[in-house]
């Protein structure tokens, strides 16, 4: 007899353009049937699988497999941090199916977290959309009226735009698929998600309802180990027959390959679906339990209990009754009851899914002589220390909340209280309460995710003993940064008492104590004990200076953090040297020193590459995007280190909050740009990222609405303004108190917001607050009032009270050179305030020789092509027209116009629209009445109309007065 060769094994292209569906019909059925018969290239496929497919980690949810070739118009919604979708902000798509696309989102209305399911049209037959849409709706209908821990919880439902929505409970973690292809999980493990996702189904069926599509990737894994049956896309009831179909009628097999729910006749996913429904026969509860026992068969033995093809074949030729593999793990027990869930017939299986799962059950409880033989025998072999590997896991993983005993517990915070009391600062009892209350939140953050690493190890088992190390040395690493900065806290002056909620609310973020992305990226400590000791000590220092920095305490931070920086360079160790230069560049920023900021984040970022640190690069190139592009105004250089900074953060998985920090940079940057409409849209979307992971209550939320005040104004967006001001100021106000001197800041931005709509009066009460608050806490010469006192001259100037502008003016000059000498750009900012005022008091002369001042100092500090050298020159043309000098005045005018021309129109700075037009108007009144170039005049004022007229209501008596001028003047 001749024997048959066997053919041989496909590639690994072949098999790769088997996951991604470029084979032929043909070419599929051949390799599928090999695929079956060869446990080797199983093996591969799930290799290259896992390799190629997030859902493989196991702290993610997995994304869809063709999202990168299928940009939004195909998915058929937006994908950015922040769009919207009624109610719900969309956070980031987090996985998909056969029909849906999956995104978390943030529900503003109920303060939560959730996921969204959106239909996916493009995964559609044509004429389908109707029908899919009413089983998203279904499914929806149906979870409604599941209440069990074990099924995943909907919230709403609906469409949008003709976009059928699912609101469910977000769940942080994996697909049951993805859990399993994660390590390798002892049977009993196994077994006992299984029987979870079975009592899901259970609770399912007594209310009535069949699944029709139970599958491992339809069951979610949390973080906890909880797990929970999800998309009931195909559920019905029990008791209905199919949408379309007589009872009992043919159907088209689905292809025995596929692994997308079939969205025609036959509905389910073949790999997984009971003989009577490859019939097209009504599915029921036994359907159900068919599909769950083919998934634990096949997570059990790696395979799946029939031949591909064989259910579809089963019409005419039942196949034989599954047999384990040999080498199987499973319990006999176990192996009867999956034999007879397996049956081709349903009334050979189980009567109901709470009979199987007893079964199982029982499979997982040894009899009791045999529990007490192995206690026995540990007792006598190994003692107490055989019982302290046996102990429940609250033993093992309890007393979180201890272990931060001396960093934060009641001494401390009686130690906090008491210092804070003690500076007599006048908003010391709401900064305590304040402090506390984000202390106790991390403190409570920190004692979660430390239980949870401990029983994803010990309790749970699916997490690496190796990966519970590397959390746990990140959640010490926290621990040092909260003791830290208490103990700065705990010797409070009056500044860390201001700063302190501030403070308490930058700690290092415990998220990334999670992220497996981030904790296994290809950075080591170095071998020698002494080496990583010394480490160890320099980070804690290290962790010291960046407490002095959130308290305010720049020089003591600075000092400490150039020791540690030494320290790193004499170890050689890349990733310590990159957490030293953050630290001093931030504090180099804090201080207004951009440049140094700038030099050191260079070297943060490039000790980072060096040493493989991916958190650090990312976080330092945020911060250059704000140091280079906002500081420095090098515009083009900013947004290659935002380019850099996109990328850093998707190596580390996507990071929310390095998202929103990104975001918020980036608007700053586009503002600084003179691009509002676009600065404002980065702050929106960076605003409701951080309202979906902070709450909407969070000093970080209020910042990034200060922000959002300033870009929206030169929009002319002032109710949106002045609504986004008053909401950080509220924020604060229930935060901190009500005379804290953050307080100021909000009013600050409250008052430009309604000075900006036209309304310079309405800015006065909340400024004269503003610098009542200020005085009181820092006493009546403090630099910090400087801001304060410019901007209330500014809006009594416009409000028709220039004498008491020249008061308050001429208050902050003072300050200003008394705390940093007369060679200062607020120097020269209040120089040019006191030449209007000047102006506005008809006292001429005084307004030349101060715009002169302000010009010369600008052009000497910032260069004589700088933006902010607009405004000057024009003053002193001004001041010329004014005093009736038009020849000495046109030279002025002319250089203002030319500077203006080369920044953005949209610029919020003093090259804009409104400063645009001021210069148009009186170079070309300047001009006709010199008679030197008429023609010019009249085409200067017509282009100074045209720019009146498309600054909308703001700017209408300006069109009527040009409009005028040129009427009145012959051609």
């Amino acid at each position: 007899m001749i024997q048959q060769l066997s053919a041989p094994c496909p590639g690994e292209n072949t098999l790769d353009a088997l996951g991604e569906g470029r084979l032929s019909p043909a070419e599929r059925e051949a390799v599928v049937r090999h695929i079956d018969a060869c446990s080797a290239c199983r093996r591969l496929l799930g290799a290259l699988g896992a390799a190629a497919d997030p859902a493989t980690r196991p702290d993610v949810a997995p994304p869809p497999k063709d999202t990168a070739a299928s940009g939004p118009e195909e998915l058929g919604q937006p994908l950015a941090p922040g769009a919207r979708l009624g109610r719900y902000n969309l956070l980031h798509v987090v996985g998909a199916g056969g029909m849906g696309v999956v995104y978390a989102a943030y529900d503003p209305q109920l303060d939560r977290r959730v996921a969204v399911k959106l239909l996916r049209r493009d995964r559609l037959p044509s004429g389908a959309e109707d029908e899919a849409a009413e089983r998203l709706l279904r499914e929806a209908r149906a979870l409604a009226r599941l209440s069990h821990p074990n099924v995943i919880a909907v919230f709403d439902a609906g469409t949008f735009d003709g976009q059928v929505f699912l609101a469910m409970e977000f769940v942080e973690g994996s697909t049951l698929t993805a859990w399993l292809r994660a390590e390798q999980r002892p049977p009993e493990a196994v077994l006992g998600a299984f029987v979870r996702a079975g009592q899901g189904l259970a609770a399912a069926h007594a209310a009535g309802l069949v699944h029709r599509d139970f599958k491992p990737d339809n069951v979610l894994v949390d973080r906890g180990g909880r797990v929970r049956v999800t998309d009931f896309g195909l559920v019905r009831r029990a008791d209905a027959a199919p949408a379309g179909a007589a009872e009992g009628a043919p159907a088209a097999p689905p292809s025995v390959h596929g692994t997308l729910t079939r969205t025609g006749a036959v509905l389910g996913t073949p790999a997984y679906m009971a003989p009577e429904q490859w019939r097209g026969q009504p599915a029921d509860a036994r359907s159900d339990q068919f599909s769950f026992c083919v998934a634990l068969y096949e997570a059990l033995h790696g395979e799946r209990p029939y031949p591909a093809g064989a259910l579809a074949a089963a019409r005419s030729a039942p196949p034989a009754p599954p047999a384990p593999p040999r080498g199987s793990r499973a319990p006999e027990r176990v192996r009867r009851a999956l034999a007879r869930g397996l049956s081709l017939a349903p009334e050979d299986r189980f009567p109901s899914m709470e009979s199987l799962l007893a079964s199982l059950e029982g499979a997982r409880k040894p009899p009791r002589w045999l529990a007490a033989a192995a206690v026995g025998g540990a007792l006598l072999l190994a003692g107490a220390a055989a019982l302290a590997t046996r102990q429940p896991p609250g033993a093992v993983c309890g007393g979180a909340a201890a272990r931060l005993a001396g960093a934060w517990d009641g001494a401390r915070r009686a130690e906090v209280r008491g210092a804070f009391v003690a500076t007599g600062a006048p908003y010391a009892e709401e900064a305590a309460r304040a402090a506390e209350a984000a202390l106790d939140g991390y403190a409570r953050g920190w004692a979660g995710m430390y239980t949870e690493a401990c029983e994803a190890t010990h309790a749970r088992g699916e997490q690496s003993g190796e990966l519970l190390d590397l959390r746990m040395a990140c959640l010490g690493r926290r621990r040092e940064a909260l003791k830290a900065l208490v103990d700065v806290l705990a010797a409070a002056d009056a500044r860390v008492v201001e700063a302190a909620a501030q403070a308490a609310s930058r700690l290092p973020a415990l998220d990334e104590c999670a992220s497996a992305e981030a904790l296994t990226a290809p950075m080591r400590l170095p071998v020698d004990p002494g080496a990583r000791a010394r480490i160890d000590a320099a980070r804690a220092r290290l962790a010291e200076a960046d407490a002095q920095r959130s308290a305010g305490r720049y020089a003591a931070g600075h000092a400490l953090a150039q020791q540690v920086a030494g320290e790193a360079k004499a170890l050689g160790y890349r990733p310590l040297e990159a957490e030293v230069m953050l630290a001093l560049g931030r504090i180099e920023a804090g201080v207004g020193d951009a440049a140094a900021a700038e030099a050191s984040l260079h070297q943060a970022v490039w000790a980072a590459q060096a040493g493989r640190h991916e958190a650090i690069a990312a976080e330092a190139a945020v911060a250059l995007i704000q140091a280079t592009g906002v500081a420095l105004r090098r515009h083009a250089q900013a947004h290659q280190w935002a380019g850099f900074a996109e990328a850093a953060i998707e190596r580390l998985g996507g990071s929310p909050r390095l998202q929103a920090d990104r975001l918020e940079a980036l608007g700053n940057l586009r503002l600084n740009e003179g691009h509002a409409q676009d600065g404002a849209a980065q702050l929106e979307r960076a605003l409701a990222l951080r309202e979906a992971l902070l709450g909407r209550e969070h000093p970080a939320v209020a910042d990034t609405l200060r922000s959002l005040t300033s870009a929206l104004v030169p929009l002319e967006r002032h109710a949106d303004a002045i609504s986004a001001a008053e909401r950080a100021l509220s924020i604060h106000e229930r935060l901190l108190g009500e005379a804290h001197p953050e307080i100021a800041r909000d009013l600050y931005a409250l008052a430009f917001a309604r000075a900006s709509s036209g309304a310079p009066a309405e800015a006065i009460p909340p400024l004269a607050r503003a610098l009542a608050i200020e005085q009181r806490a820092f006493g009546p010469d403090h630099p910090v009032l400087v801001r304060t006192l410019k901007g209330l001259g500014n809006a009594r100037g416009e409000a028709g009270q220039p004498r008491e502008a020249l008061d308050l003016f001429a208050r902050a000059l003072a300050i200003q050179e008394r705390a940093t000498g007369p060679e200062h750009p607020q120097v020269a900012d209040l120089l040019g305030a006191l030449a209007i005022t000047y102006g506005r008091l008809k006292e001429h002369a005084l307004e030349l020789s101060y715009a002169e001042r302000a010009l010369a100092l600008h052009e000497k500090l910032l260069g004589p092509e700088h933006p902010d050298v607009v405004s000057e020159t024009y003053a002193v043309g001004l001041a010329h027209v004014r005093m009736g000098h038009r020849a000495q005045a046109l030279p002025y005018l002319e250089r203002a116009l030319a500077l203006a021309d080369r920044y953005p129109l949209e610029d919020a700075r003093s090259t804009g629209r409104y400063m645009r037009t001021r210069i148009l108007y009186y170079l070309a009144e300047t001009l006709w009445e010199t008679r030197r170039d008429r023609p010019r005049a009249r085409a200067l004022m017509t282009r100074a109309l045209e720019l009146c007229r498309g600054g909308g209501e703001a700017m209408k008596e300006d069109v009527e007065e040009l409009t005028r001028w040129l009427s009145e003047r012959p051609r």
